[in-house]
């Protein structure tokens, strides 16, 4: 699987590829036990797994547009702070047929968010949750990038 340390580089990869661009959100908060990341299940649970909010950077969009506005169409929250690029990876499957460069985002959760909430997005219910980032347990390699403690704010 290919990486990117720079923006520049992995989107001209994928467009050098015909790759779809997806921007992933590890959105993270501090939790009593350290940094926490956001995950979601579907309801009623699919074979879709453990997932971060993530999705299609849509035409005329940077990647980090679409970070910030998938944050908000998928969790049903605002007030997300933008923190940095984390890097890109390609990503195959296969199975679902699907070729695509996900540019990881750093974003920080707005202070207040419960611990659990449902939200309907893309004609799925999410549950949401909060994991601990040291051991996210995402399925689909949606942790192939990941901020480290060192770059969450307390």
């Amino acid at each position: 699987m290919p990486t990117f340390q720079t923006l520049n580089a992995a989107r001209a990869h994928a467009l050098a590829h015909r790759l779809r661009e997806r921007a992933v959100c590890q959105i993270t908060r501090q939790g009593p036990a350290g940094t926490q990341l956001l995950v979601f299940d579907h309801v009623p649970a699919l074979d879709s797994g453990v997932q971060v909010v993530a999705g299609g950077v849509e035409a005329g969009e940077t990647p980090d547009q679409a970070a910030l506005r998938e944050a908000r169409e998928e969790t049903g929250q605002t007030g997300f702070r933008l923190e940095g690029y984390l890097g890109s990876a390609v990503w195959t499957n296969d199975v679902h047929a699907k070729r695509e460069l996900r540019h990881f985002y750093h974003l920080l959760a707005p202070a207040g968010l419960p611990d659990t909430w449902d939200h309907p997005a893309d004609n799925h219910l999410f549950r949401f949750r909060w994991e601990a980032l040291r051991a996210p347990r995402i399925d689909w390699e949606m942790d192939a990038v990941l901020p480290t403690p060192e770059e969450t704010p307390a």
